[in-house]
């Protein structure tokens, strides 16, 4: 067992191996990724109480993206800021079976998300993937965010396969990333089960019962962020069998800022009567309205 007394504890070299680890107490990266690297292998990981378990941030503000990162096999609990941040142009990676939930964060800049991807990374895979309870809890008049899989513009071609969200204060999957697939996922107890903001292809998408943590947020099972541009193209939404279920009747469609095109192909849908099918927000539409591949929901 690795003691770390709050401190990081690997800086990552090229085509090392880390496995069979066990820490508690970890800072700012059980493993730090603060060079160019390659090869990378993290298996068989347990972490009891830790800032961040990966954290890719280039020394001097230098570039350190990472190529063919292989993560496999880790159950993280107690993170006070989240799993993963991966950045720069790191491409080509895995991560599989892993665990990792979180602590409520109170700090003024520790916005909590379990995998967070930003700058150009691309083509990474996640499966199997189960993020709960990133929680930032502020002022109740304040945004309450805290995420489990968060992507940002610039990134590309993300697979998120048989991956759960659970718990987090704000999204389940917040993603802005482009050719993205949500392949068998599923997302319960957030804020906004799903938040996307660009085209999304998914298989089999679940949603169960979202829920307010705090703030000043919506409450929905999916919120779509339509383009702001004049005249943008709607973003487009593809589910080839959407299953939502809830107890109470949340919107299942809020959107916001422009078009939206949602293509819905099968369905199983158990919410309360009278729930809202969509609910246009400011400038939100859905031109021509859902299109279904049979018979709509009687909602």
């Amino acid at each position: 067992m690795i003691a770390a007394d709050g401190e990081a504890v690997y800086h990552v070299k090229t085509n090392a191996d880390y496995r069979r680890i066990n820490a508690r107490d970890v800072g700012n990266g059980l493993f730090v990724l603060d060079r160019p690297t390659r090869g990378v292998v993290i298996e068989d990981v347990r972490i009891d109480g830790a800032y961040r378990v990966i954290e890719n941030n280039g020394v001097d503000r230098a570039t350190a993206g990472c190529v063919g990162l292989r993560v496999s096999n880790v159950t993280a609990t107690k993170l006070r800021r989240g799993f993963a941040r991966i950045r720069y142009d790191s491409t080509g990676g895995v991560l599989t079976d892993i665990t990792a939930s979180g602590v409520m964060t109170t700090g003024a800049h520790d916005l909590p998300c379990g995998i967070a991807l930003a700058d150009e990374a691309s083509d990474f895979r996640f499966e199997r993937c189960t993020m709960r309870g990133f929680r930032w809890h502020r002022k109740p008049r304040q945004y309450w965010n805290g995420d489990g899989f968060s992507a940002e513009r610039g990134n590309r071609r993300l697979l998120f396969r048989k991956c759960g969200a659970w718990d987090n204060s704000d999204g389940g999957f917040d993603l802005k990333s482009s050719e993205s697939v949500l392949d068998d996922c599923i997302a319960g107890g957030n804020a906004r089960n799903y938040r996307l903001w660009a085209n999304i292809r998914a298989t089999r998408l679940t949603s169960v019962e979202p829920l307010k943590i705090g703030g000043i947020g919506d409450t929905v099972h999916f919120a779509l962020m339509g383009s702001k541009a004049p005249a943008g193209a709607p973003i487009v939404i593809y589910i080839a069998h959407l299953v939502v279920k809830s107890a109470r009747a949340w919107p299942i469609f809020d959107v916001h800022d422009g078009p939206v095109q949602i293509i819905v192909g099968t369905h199983d849908i158990d919410v309360p009567s009278g729930t809202p099918l969509i609910r246009r927000r400011g400038k939100g539409n859905v031109p021509g309205g859902i299109r279904w591949s049979g018979a709509p929901p009687r909602l």
